[in-house]
């Protein structure tokens, strides 16, 4: 399958997954959207093309939360043969440990990637519309800074494809709680003459970095956007798809 990747230091790996290989649907969640065996054979297919296996990898059953968890080598396997043994109501993950792919799950949605570089600490974050207005990755970012000694600095982040502003059409409802956020956002979003606005969501989310010190050359932003590519990704808001797409990340052992 087509990965497309985030080429940030040698250290780690990371890429986003995209939506068909000929004519075979790369599903990678289990909402139902595929029979279980399919997606199965697409997670197996993946953790194949990156020379691993499942038990290395861990994903959540994300609910739009902006709560985040540290895991280790221990949980590896968990929620990918189903979403029973999944950590729930988590959006976001962090760890220290190596050769274990962190996962998230993304339509429209953004997928955020993080790599302390001082720490060799690793994070993965779905940040959709909720999880921007509650600022999960400002929340994860202040908690490796502060918790994990973490330097600013030294601190990398990707910012993946998902829906871009241009496309991004959002009422009053979300535009207010955009206003309720920590800094100043109103240059993040523009009012159409429909009495809707077009929401910059990547933007607030590399604002949310800047914010804790993150400098501005540390924070790639894909220029992906889920609804423009129809070719590579899934999306919600152009054609209800229910597929997802993923974005992983590891921190390689030291014997590569």
């Amino acid at each position: 399958m087509k990965l497309i990747p985030w080429n940030c230091f040698n250290e780690i790996e990371a890429y986003t997954t995209t939506s068909y290989k000929q004519e075979r649907i790369l599903d990678m969640s289990y909402n139902n959207s595929l029979p279980y065996d399919t997606v199965l054979e697409n997670r197996q297919l993946l953790a194949k093309q990156l020379n691993t296996d499942l038990t290395h990898m861990v994903a959540t059953f994300q609910q739009h939360t902006t709560h985040f968890i540290q895991v280790s080598s221990q949980d590896g396997g968990r929620g990918m043969l189903n979403r029973d043994d999944a950590f729930i109501g988590y959006d976001a993950m962090y760890t220290k440990d190596k050769d274990l792919w962190l996962w998230t799950f993304h339509a429209d949605c953004c997928p955020v990637l993080l790599y302390c570089r001082d720490q060799k600490i690793i994070a993965a974050i779905h940040s959709g519309w909720k999880g921007t207005v509650g600022e999960i990755v400002g929340k994860v970012a202040k908690h490796l800074i502060d918790k994990e000694n973490c330097h600013p600095h030294f601190l990398y982040a990707y910012i993946g494809p998902s829906i871009n502003k241009e496309n991004f059409e959002a009422k009053d409802d979300i535009i207010d709680l955009v206003k309720q956020m920590s800094f100043d956002t109103s240059s993040f979003y523009t009012k159409k003459e429909n009495d809707a606005y077009l929401l910059d969501s990547k933007g607030l989310i590399n604002q949310q970095l800047l914010e804790l010190g993150v400098p501005q050359n540390n924070i790639t932003i894909s220029p992906y956007c889920t609804i423009e590519n129809k070719e590579l990704f899934f999306s919600y808001r152009r054609d209800k798809s229910p597929h997802r797409n993923i974005t992983l990340i590891r921190l390689k052992s030291h014997s590569e």
